[in-house]
């Protein structure tokens, strides 16, 4: 395990070098997030990209360095509008400190102050998937509940980590009408045949983010290990698989 000291010296070396550093934080219920930590000391605020399962890890940090470079070139980058060719346009929008409190927890550790600015990274609506939040708003577990265990206990009989293979139409909105348990905290989740589904478009997500954009996935997390369920695309009752 990294020692905070060690920690605290590659931030640093980061920002030193490149003029921030970025945290990627995953392995939750949570949906991925990362954000900047160093454009404060240039740029006055810090960056944040919440969810966006569309893009990779490589991706994430290909838009971190196009923001803040760009934000860099301009007298006044708070209308910023970044294109990159491949992964879409990107504006920026500043964050509610209900929400930068919250994801941003480090900036705060780090530069040991109460009030920092965050600005919200945020792809287009054709490359926009639903576990993007609005934090633009006021926190509220009811309007995000996608996000809700930021505030809520992990309350389902089976491990708070636990994944889900999935495609990008359901992370886009297209119901999911399979899913399968493989293991303890491991399921398959499409809203087509699995099998069927191309390799590009599968990605591995928090199995919270999928019942936090479908409630009635709920049934899912009481599945044996090796069973499954289907429904059709304009139901919402389950069946299990035979």
């Amino acid at each position: 395990m990294i020692q905070r000291e060690d920690f605290l010296r590659k931030i640093e070396s980061n920002i030193s070098q490149h003029g921030y550093h970025v945290t990627i934080v995953t392995g939750s219920e949570l949906p991925r997030f990362a954000y900047t930590i160093g454009c404060k000391e240039t740029l006055g605020s810090e960056f944040v990209f919440a969810g966006g399962e569309n893009y990779s890890q490589f991706d994430i940090s290909e838009i971190f360095n196009e923001t803040a470079s760009t934000a860099k070139k301009e007298s006044d980058w708070h209308n910023l509008s970044v294109s990159i060719a491949s992964l879409g346009s990107f504006s920026v929008v500043q964050a509610d400190k209900s929400w930068s409190k919250l994801l941003t927890l480090g900036v705060f550790d780090y530069y040991n102050q109460t009030e920092i600015q965050v600005w919200q990274i945020l792809p287009d609506a054709n490359h926009r998937t639903l576990d993007v939040p609005d934090m633009s708003k006021n926190f509220e577990v009811s309007a995000q509940p996608i996000w809700q265990w930021l505030s809520r206990k992990w309350n389902y009989p089976v491990p708070s980590g636990s994944m889900a293979v999935t495609n990008l139409a359901v992370l886009f909105g297209e119901r999911a009408i399979e899913a399968t348990r493989w293991e303890k905290d491991g399921w398959e989740i499409f809203s087509g045949a699995g099998p069927d589904t191309p390799k590009e478009e599968m990605r591995i997500v928090p199995l919270g983010l999928l019942i936090g954009i479908d409630k009635s996935l709920e049934p899912v997390v009481h599945l044996e290990i090796g069973k499954g369920l289907w429904r059709d695309s304009d139901g919402l009752e389950w069946n299990n698989w035979e």
